[in-house]
């Protein structure tokens, strides 16, 4: 099963974040979180499918289309801003899902016996890597200011050290979201249409990405956007420039300024 071979370490954390916090409202829409899990099933089952044929589940392949478009509805399944605290745990169960499901695509070899070759990977099945991407990039538009909110609502007295140290992990969590899809963008042989895809994420979350990260990963993501720049296409270089001023934003509270 996907869930059985990949697995992150953000549960853990999240349920560290909320303990004795209260109980818990969410905002995330129920319906999302139904959709996401009957598409991870759906996913998973496909999966096994595929591995005997020595593949995985395509956008190209009918079969497969309509689990993945359902699983990657980002609208649907997150919902929209504000966020707040209650909304964490819901969110890292979304990020780990996601997350299983790009690796899925970049650590799949047609020979157990081989090293998977993630950069050719990241090429070959870019239609679905770079959706996972782009969902996860939200996500983690979604995270950082649930996050901010969480610690706004905390008294000091409850920011013991389990819990600093729960949305440290959180926070380095999203922020290699961040660096794993700005260094995909940096790929060979992407088509300027999943190029947008996840540049439009990035633009669409700049100042909820920026409110998270710290100053120095601030200064680091847009260094490594600025690299990117030569592969995009005009559009989609103009809206990575608005992303790369939001970076620079110097305003550093809540999440951003965590020790």
């Amino acid at each position: 099963m996907i869930s059985a071979r990949l697995k992150t370490g953000l549960t853990l954390a999240a349920l560290m974040l909320l303990v004795a916090a209260g109980p818990v409202r969410a905002e995330i829409p129920a319906s999302g979180i139904a959709q996401l899990d009957a598409a991870y099933a759906e996913l998973d089952r496909l999966y096994r499918l595929k591995r005997d044929a020595n593949t995985v589940p395509r956008l190209s392949d009918p079969a497969s289309a309509k689990a993945l478009a359902s699983f990657w509805d980002a609208p649907a399944i997150l919902g929209k801003p504000p966020y707040e605290a209650d909304d964490v745990p819901q969110l890292i169960t979304i990020v780990e899902k996601q997350s299983q499901v790009l690796k899925m695509y970049l650590f799949f070899s047609p020979n157990p016996i081989l090293p998977p070759d993630t950069v050719q990977n990241a090429v070959t099945f870019q239609d679905e890597v770079m959706r996972s991407h782009a969902f996860l990039v939200r996500s983690a538009g979604a995270v950082m200011p649930a996050l901010g909110a969480l610690i706004g609502a905390l008294p000091p007295s409850e920011m013991n050290e389990a819990r600093v140290k729960g949305l440290r992990q959180v926070r380095l969590g999203m922020q290699q979201i961040v660096s794993s899809a700005a260094f995909a963008l940096r790929s060979n042989g992407l088509t300027p249409e999943n190029q947008a895809l996840v540049v439009a994420s990035f633009a669409d979350n700049a100042a909820a990405l920026a409110q998270g990260t710290t100053l120095a990963d601030r200064k680091a993501t847009a260094a490594t956007m600025e690299a990117a720049l030569p592969a995009l296409a005009p559009a989609s270089r103009t809206r990575m420039q608005a992303f790369i001023k939001a970076m620079s934003d110097q305003r550093c509270e809540g999440l951003c300024a965590l020790e």
